[in-house]
């Protein structure tokens, strides 16, 4: 398997031979280590690791053009490298049907960002993907786009999560005129199309959620000192659906009870990735959950109508009693 020390010490040797000089062994082990060092890698201590390198180099062009595209000449105690007459680069060869295949696996996961905020590179190098490798402009998977407005923040965000930067966001939940804020910035999720920011409000102590297509600008404040938090993104979400994290709420022991036809949705959609299916026969199901009970999980049962049941806890069996009867009378 191939290491990113692997790829660094390719493209180092690249660039050397790339010039149209000739090279020992020891100076692009020279070479190399100065680039190594300059990226915080390891350096090569191994004559035998660059002249493997080499002779690796030398497969991928014998693959493509059945000659390699190194030429070794030694002269008296010393041997030579460089590149054949006509090469510039390694990368300018044509692509292994094997790399193709993977820079298609890679291609699909980035495709995955085109419903999000639009990346127009990421549409440029897909096009690109295709005319030159794939050569066919069909659409193998689409994905959603994002709220009208997801895309307009998204990267100057994520950046200033990256960089840890302090931001000045002139934001306006809805309904309200647009309020000016000063937040550090944590997390991104997506939930149903719309993107979400988490971040805290300068003095305050809590994380508060803010919807990308509600901010009407974002600046770097550099009069604030970012402070960082302790809360693992990574289970933020462990105890919610979607992104509402209710204050004060306790994690409930939730038990749902599904009909025949739900209960196929309830396997292969879950309401929640930790949700278990505690019983499964002709009828039907029940599902338990132990979540926090917020507005996303309200709707999310709602969507089911009839075909499921909230059994307990009977707090929140009530509430969807009144939600449902709500819903009814609206449609009378």
């Amino acid at each position: 398997m191939k290491t990113k020390e692997y790829s660094m010490r390719e493209m180092i040797i690249d660039q050397c031979l790339g010039t149209g000089r000739e090279f020992t062994r020891e100076e692009l082990q020279t070479e190399v280590n100065k680039g190594l060092k300059a990226r915080g890698m390891q350096p090569v201590t191994s004559k035998v690791t660059i002249l493997q390198d080499i002779s690796e180099m030398n497969e991928k062009f014998y693959l493509i053009y059945e000659e390699y595209g190194i030429i070794t000449e030694k002269r008296g105690r010393k041997t030579y490298y460089r590149y054949r007459d006509g090469i510039e680069s390694i990368y300018n060869r044509e692509l292994t049907p094997a790399e193709i295949e993977k820079l298609q696996e890679i291609r699909t996961l980035l495709q995955g960002l085109k419903g999000m905020p639009r990346l127009e590179w990421i549409d440029q190098m897909s096009v690109r993907f295709d005319q030159q490798i794939i050569g066919s402009n069909r659409t193998i998977a689409s994905f959603e786009k994002g709220t009208a407005g997801d895309d307009k923040f998204f990267l100057q965000l994520f950046n200033a999560i990256s960089r840890k930067e302090v931001l000045t966001i002139e934001y306006g939940p809805f309904g309200k005129e647009p309020k000016e804020r000063h937040i550090h910035p944590y997390h991104m999720r997506q939930y149903l199309r719309r993107w979400y920011l988490f971040a805290k409000i300068d003095g305050k102590d809590f994380v508060t959620c803010f919807s990308l297509d509600r901010i009407q600008s974002v600046r770097k404040n550099n009069d604030l000192t970012y402070i960082d938090t302790d809360i693992d993104f990574n289970h933020y979400f462990d105890d919610i659906v979607g992104v509402t994290h209710p204050d004060g709420k306790e994690v409930e022991h939730i038990v749902i009870e599904g009909d025949r036809w739900s209960e196929y949705y309830l396997r292969t959609l879950p309401i929640h990735p930790l949700q278990h299916i505690e019983s499964r026969g002709e009828e039907g199901c029940v599902v338990t959950l132990n979540l926090m009970v917020n507005p996303e999980l309200e709707r999310e049962i709602l969507s089911y109508g009839e075909h499921l049941k909230v059994k307990a806890p009977e707090s929140f069996r009530k509430r969807m009693a009144e939600l449902s009867a709500i819903l009814l009378d609206k449609h009378r």
